[in-house]
């Protein structure tokens, strides 16, 4: 199968590849293709062969008014979704959330309203290079411990990485931001997501 091996991405060795000035679709492309089918949404999310050593506690997708949840029996395709998935290792938890929207435009509203909700809680800014199309970096208070929110938009796709409970640590959160990143970039292109930690 001449897909099966494909090359590494521009930035695989750690570099940050330059903005692409090519159409949607291009690696690091701000992508106009929407993500509308909750079978695909669940497997954007990070899975435990994904987060080695981590302990999955909750899933799901619902529509993204939270009215429906999708299951196999009702599935939600052709509808902006809401996932989540959340993990824990000892005292620490890790949550991903991603909110698919119709369009680019959209996703750009949704991140404003996010990132305005970070701002009017007890959060502050951190100076961080950008994640997908735009991103944000939060610390403060969440779930009564210190920890780290990272807000994203990749083309259509608004996404926030969450970790509390142990120490703080920024660079930990950001690499999960940037495998959730690379995940919905392969979907986004019409790839299976299966981007991991040790991928990145």
């Amino acid at each position: 199968d001449p897909g099966a091996a494909t090359p590494p991405a521009a930035g695989a060795g750690g570099a940050v590849p330059p903005p692409a000035a090519g159409g949607a679709g291009a690696p690091g492309a701000d992508s106009d293709a929407v993500l509308l089918d909750d079978k695909l949404v669940l497997q954007v999310l990070p899975d435990v062969k994904t987060m080695a050593g981590w302990e999955e506690e909750k899933r799901r997708v619902d529509t993204a008014d939270h009215a429906t949840t999708c299951t196999a029996a009702a599935p939600c395709t052709g509808k902006p979704l809401s996932g989540s998935v959340r993990f824990s290792s000892g005292d620490v938890v890790a949550r991903f959330m991603i909110d698919t929207l119709p369009t680019r435009d959209a996703a750009k509203d949704r991140l404003k309203e996010t990132y305005a909700s970070y701002r009017s809680g007890p959060f502050k800014a951190v100076d961080a290079a950008v994640l997908g199309s735009e991103s944000q970096v939060f610390q403060g208070q969440l779930a009564g411990s210190e920890g780290v929110g990272i807000v994203l938009r990749s083309g259509t796709v608004v996404a926030s990485v969450t970790t509390e409970g142990g120490p703080v640590d920024v660079a930990a959160t950001r690499r999960f931001a940037a495998m959730l990143v690379k995940r919905i970039e392969q979907a986004q292109t019409g790839k299976t997501p299966d981007a991991g930690l040790a991928t990145l």
